[in-house]
């Protein structure tokens, strides 16, 4: 009789998940993070704890030299405003704390920050190298700079800015004259053009239209910490706690290339790419004996 039983439920699974063969199946992938290609760059979105968003922090795609703006905060305002910033890759990590503490960036999105920040420092040379960069960009250029005006009466900024970040000027390429473009004699710290693709960008969390590619990106999975403990004799009698785990990232990507608009499709929701790193971290104690199981974040 349990047999008969049995064999008529599997009979009845059979028969529904037939037609229903989607449902089924396993769910395709909910993206959580975007990041956007966008000129020479990728914006990366944060949000806080209720999944509001917050902004854009922006990488460049390709090294840039020390003196050139080589980090961005695209702050989203009240109205659809921007204040744009600058900043040294040296700061992101403070950049970060100050979103984690005084801004409600979640923790799924400080993981995400991180993690972006790693694969730039794996990339590019000079990260650790400070060239003082920092302030309020205005029309792609830092506020004040006397050449602004100039380069944003060209018909075509793009070869001007190339020649000053050649000369290591504080000048982002591939989105100084994105941001500079037909601003000559305005008030306003954007092409609009531009600030209209960001707001469109923050509101969809899609293409928008343009050559811009999107990678859509899960949940991100993070083993647990493996720790290991150091005590470092006198005179510093300190505790250091090394910490590591491996992180898995699945994504899927689709949209154009800003360089040339081909297709730049990787990975489906249903089929989505993966890839792994290792996070490292060192904390220092005094008077503890055991590390704690987890490090102090943020930095």
């Amino acid at each position: 009789m349990q047999h008969t039983l049995r064999m008529s439920f599997l009979l009845c699974l059979a028969l529904l998940c037939g037609p229903l063969s989607a449902r089924c199946a396993a769910q395709a992938m909910q993206p959580e993070h975007y990041s956007f290609k966008v000129g020479s760059w990728e914006l990366n979105a944060v949000k806080d704890t209720n999944d509001a968003f917050l902004g854009f922090w922006a990488i460049p795609r390709s090294a840039l030299s020390v003196g050139n703006i080589r980090r961005m905060w695209f702050e989203a305002m009240p109205n659809d405003e921007w204040n744009v910033y600058a900043y040294e890759p040296v700061s992101a990590m403070q950049k970060a704390a100050d979103l984690y503490n005084n801004a409600g960036m979640s923790e799924e999105s400080l993981t995400f920050f991180y993690s972006r920040e790693r694969k730039a420092i794996a990339a590019f040379s000079d990260q650790d190298v400070d060239g003082g960069v920092e302030g309020l960009i205005w029309k792609g250029f830092i506020e004040g700079d006397p050449l602004t005006e100039t380069v944003a009466a060209l018909s075509d900024p793009e070869p001007m800015i190339d020649l000053l970040a050649d000369v290591s000027y504080a000048v982002a390429p591939g989105m100084s004259e994105l941001l500079v473009t037909g601003t000559a004699g305005s008030t306003y710290n954007m092409n609009p053009a531009t600030k209209q693709l960001l707001n469109c960008l923050r509101s969809t969390m899609s293409a928008c239209g343009g050559c811009v590619c999107v990678e859509n990106e899960a949940m991100i999975e993070r083993g647990p910490w493996t720790v290991s403990m150091t005590v470092i004799p006198p005179p510093f009698e300190q505790v250091r706690c090394d910490y590591t785990r491996v992180i898995t990232h699945t994504f899927f990507q689709h949209g154009q290339y800003p360089d040339d608009c081909t297709e730049c499709d990787e990975g489906t929701a249903d089929n989505p790419s993966t890839w792994t790193e290792i996070e490292e971290y060192t904390d220092y104690w005094i008077d503890i004996d055991e590390c704690p199981d987890r490090p102090v974040m943020p930095r």
